[in-house]
């Protein structure tokens, strides 16, 4: 066999060989680049998969910390109840705290989270002045992790945790309207579920069954801007825009409403009294006010309680119309008390209020019916009685709320009219 020759003329030789090592380097460069892509694409896949685990850690812990169970823990509250008191600031475990005493780190796939937070009640700058705001806490969570790079890496939400009673979360199911919730009719909510509403953006209520005044409220405000004349037994139902529209926006008054029940238990149960309802009526006066607006000297009260001590009903409904006076706004001072309840003597009772903190400020507003009311400039309603037996020592205390029983109202009570003591 003859060895290969290259053409005559030609002077290249080993061209091919030299074009095969190029295309190698190339090829190789290439490949190189082709790895260090493939490595950068890994990581940040591997960051991208730690980023969202991280931000599921700092999701769960922030709706952890508004799944408290009350907005304030009382002395019936069960053990490990949680309360809006304890979100409090929190660092990640070194190793060297208690129990409880730090946020543990977690382990998922190739990383470790450890996650802080910070909690400060919200303020806000007003005039150069810092004004405490409704209570609401800004809580900020971090969760830091170090990556395969060796990267420190974290991720932080901030938001407002508000102190509100848990029940209240069932709220976000009502259809909105005009204002912030659905309101009871598109009315005020101090107005009576019984008021006919005229179609004009008032309503009309005939305060109780012997009555002969009917009160015209404004839908919006729930203040009484007008007091009608009718026939003893009307019903508001059967009134129309007619009847009342030559009284309509004659006065300015404010509606004070609520139910009296009635137990004889030596251990009264404020949420469920058994007892029946007394004859009795509904006053309000200044006798026990001190440097206050004085009582009001235009009211009207309306019950429905029974003639006979001898009654069967459960309860009692009472209505009254108040005149604020001439002031800006216009106001009223005062103090309810019930008549004709015997407070000395063998049938003695005693009278008490259901009231409590419901809003968790730290203190009774007229809203939530204290011994006396100081300045109201608004219609109140709910504002309950509960009378008992005068042997008991106390007004009843009633329980916590408690939506996981089903509990859902605080019905704690307090002294309101009893016996004076004796010197």
């Amino acid at each position: 066999m003859k060895p290969v020759q290259a053409p005559p003329g030609s002077s290249q030789f080993g061209v091919a060989l030299i074009e095969a090592l190029v295309a190698l380097l190339i090829m190789a460069f290439g490949m190189v680049a082709l790895i260090g892509l493939q490595g950068t694409m890994r990581r940040a896949s591997d960051l991208s998969k730690q980023r969202s685990e991280a931000m599921r850690i700092a999701q769960s812990e922030l709706e952890r910390l508004r799944d408290f169970s009350v907005a304030t823990i009382n002395e019936s509250s069960p053990a490990g109840t949680r309360d809006f008191a304890s979100i409090q600031s929190l660092n990640a475990c070194t190793g060297e705290e208690g129990e409880g005493a730090c946020l543990q780190s977690i382990n998922v796939g190739n990383a470790s989270y450890s996650i802080s937070r910070t909690v400060g009640d919200w303020t806000e700058a007003l005039s150069g002045h810092t004004q405490a705001l409704p209570p609401m806490r800004n809580v900020q969570v971090r969760v830091s992790w170090v990556d395969r790079a060796a990267g420190a890496q974290f991720v932080q939400l901030d938001s407002f945790i508000s102190k509100a009673e848990t029940f209240l979360s069932g709220s976000l199911v009502a259809a909105p309207s005009a204002g912030a919730l659905r309101r009871p009719g598109e009315r005020d909510a101090s107005i009576p579920v019984q008021a006919k509403d005229l179609g004009n953006k008032t309503s009309v209520f005939v305060p109780g069954p012997t009555a002969t005044v009917a009160w015209v409220f404004n839908n919006l405000t729930g203040v009484i801007t007008g007091r009608c004349t009718v026939a003893a037994g009307t019903a508001s139902s059967s009134l129309t825009l007619q009847d009342v529209e030559s009284c309509s926006n004659t006065t300015v008054g404010y509606l004070l409403s609520g139910t009296i029940r009635f137990s004889n238990n030596l251990r009264p149960d404020p949420a469920n009294p058994e007892g029946f309802a007394l004859p009795l009526d509904v006053v309000i006066t200044n006798s026990r006010l001190a440097d206050a607006i004085a009582a009001p000297t235009v009211q009207q009260c309306f019950d429905d309680a029974p003639t006979s001590p001898s009654s069967t009903m459960p309860f009692v409904s009472y209505n009254c119309f108040i005149e604020p006076n001439n002031g800006t706004p216009r106001i009223w001072s005062g103090r309810a008390e019930l008549s004709g309840i015997e407070l000395t003597g063998a049938n003695a009772r005693k009278v008490c209020r259901y009231s409590a903190d419901y809003d968790g400020n730290g203190s009774i507003s007229n809203a939530e019916h204290p011994e006396n009311y100081n300045a109201v400039s608004s219609s109140l309603a709910r504002q309950n009685f509960l009378v008992i037996n005068a042997s008991v020592s106390r007004c009843p205390t009633g329980a916590a709320v408690d939506p996981a029983n089903g509990v859902f109202v605080n019905s704690n009570t307090e002294l309101q009219q009893a016996a004076p003591a004796q010197p």
